[in-house]
């Protein structure tokens, strides 16, 4: 109820204000203890998470900490720090986090290194908890299935990017206990993403004519799969899951001006902050990102002119900045799967079984300008046209074809996070030693190159008494 009250005025004497206090406590009933009992509305309590209508802002965050994992918000991420190890960025600042990272020599104890595991692991159990939450309050939602494909996805993230040996712990909000994960190899990880892929095509079920909604979460679940069976070597199987995927699909991670954590976390440490150089043939085994740039879309990387977005060089005052143009601005929009991801699956698959895969990279590079992601390249640079690219010849050897595969793959998937399992399953699928694949030899800035095929899992995980280093490091 509003009580009014009346206007006292100034030559009302204090006694007569004092009487109007107490007679206003009174018919309020006000105790010190209602005073300090307080609810707070900016909280949400467990119980707070069995209302339905909490479950789209629960997706949202599960979109959120993807994100944050894959580089929003911060100046790491699964993106960075691939392309760091593989040969896709080179590091031109000065943080000794990062040059482990660049030089393939990242110790356990490492700050940068924390983060992104943290993210990628809060990722992992947000997606997980949330799923559980519309299985209990809407099991035919389908936010459901896209919420088991995204944490699918943060298995095969963390299986490409760490050792073998990664625990996947769990904790149970509502009876406040932990379950400390043990140690899974790569194999295992990328079989349970398997299992979680498949989990979100049941849930969508086979509609005939699907809707727009329903085939977008199909087509995110089917790329994954296929992803992941390609990390196991199931390639057959792997063609056979990507099949009715269309060409121009695309699933994105939307970026925004708005926050921090919402910035696109590949523009920032390039653009904003220059700390990490596009290379080209990084350690001598890397492939010509900057070079080919030039007159290929894809990896336009210009030298930067101290203009806008555009550092000339590094943070560290010495390591000249080619500037990726792929992620324009603190908005720009990163591919999680698409379409093209689809026919390269189904490219190598033809390619190992002797079939044409050379024409579906010439179908692809063919309809370049219909495929190519955020195309805004900066004028003042001169740029490539945007324009079909040139068809590629048959190369003479088996070993040539696998090399022309991967370009293509590293080109077209150029900063998404797959380079690092690309190069990763070059040595373990393909016999390939790892210093004919990995940056080798001597460092741009002095030293040589270590032997890390993968990251080591954090030091952090040694707080899970199961966890006592990697199994392996093998790639």
């Amino acid at each position: 109820m509003t009580q009014t009250l009346p206007v006292v005025g100034a030559g009302v004497r204090p006694l007569v204000r004092a009487a109007a206090l107490v007679a206003l406590l009174a018919a309020t009933a006000c105790t010190k203890d209602d005073l300090l009992s307080v609810t707070d509305i900016d909280v949400a309590t467990p119980s707070s998470l069995n209302d339905p209508a909490v479950l789209p802002t629960l997706r949202a965050s599960v979109v959120s900490d993807l994100q944050v994992a894959m580089g929003a918000g911060l100046e790491n991420g699964v993106i960075t720090n691939g392309g760091l190890l593989a040969d896709e960025f080179i590091w031109a600042e000065t943080f000794p986090t990062r040059f482990e990272m660049d030089v393939r020599s990242t110790n356990p104890i490492n700050v940068t290194l924390d983060g992104v595991y943290q993210s990628l692991q809060r990722a992992r159990v947000t997606a997980e908890r949330v799923e559980q939450r519309y299985a209990a309050l809407q099991p035919t939602n389908l936010a459901r299935a896209e919420v088991q494909a995204i944490a699918a996805y943060t298995y095969v993230l963390l299986a490409e990017t760490y050792c073998n040996g990664i625990p996947l712990s769990r904790f149970d909000a509502d009876a406040g206990t932990s379950e400390l994960g043990e140690p899974l190899t790569n194999a295992q990880i990328f079989q349970r993403a398997v299992v979680k892929f498949d989990s979100a095509l049941a849930l969508v079920g086979a509609p005939a004519t699907p809707s727009a909604d329903q085939a977008r979460v199909l087509n995110l679940a089917r790329v994954g799969k296929g992803r992941a069976l390609v990390d196991l070597g199931r390639f057959a199987e792997a063609a056979a899951a990507v099949t009715a995927v269309p060409t121009g699909f695309r699933f994105l991670l939307i970026h925004s001006e708005n926050t921090g954590r919402q910035n696109n976390g590949v523009f920032i440490p390039t653009g904003v902050a220059a700390r990490f150089s596009v290379a080209n043939r990084e350690g001598t085994n890397g492939l010509p990102y900057v070079s080919d740039g030039a007159s290929d879309p894809r990896v336009f990387s210009p030298r930067g002119d101290n203009v806008g977005a555009f550092p000339a060089v590094g943070l560290d005052n010495l390591t000249p900045m080619f500037v990726q143009t792929k992620y324009p601005s603190r908005s720009a929009s990163i591919v999680l799967a698409d379409g093209v991801e689809a026919r390269l699956i189904e490219a190598e698959q033809a390619q190992r079984t002797g079939g044409d895969y050379l024409a579906v990279l010439n179908t692809l590079r063919a309809n370049l300008p219909t495929l190519l992601f955020n195309p805004a390249l900066p004028s003042r640079f001169n740029p490539p046209a945007i324009a079909p690219l040139p068809a590629l010849a048959r190369p003479a050897s088996t070993a040539g074809e696998v090399d022309q595969l991967f370009k293509e793959r590293a080109y077209w998937m150029f900063l998404t996070g797959h380079r690092l399992g690309d190069l990763r399953r070059l040595v373990r699928q393909y016999g390939r030693d790892a210093e004919s694949v990995f940056p080798t030899g001597a460092f741009h800035k002095g030293g040589t190159y270590g032997t890390d095929v993968n990251y080591p899992v954090s030091f952090l995980e040694t707080n899970n008494p199961k966890f006592t280093g990697c199994i392996d490091r093998n790639a």
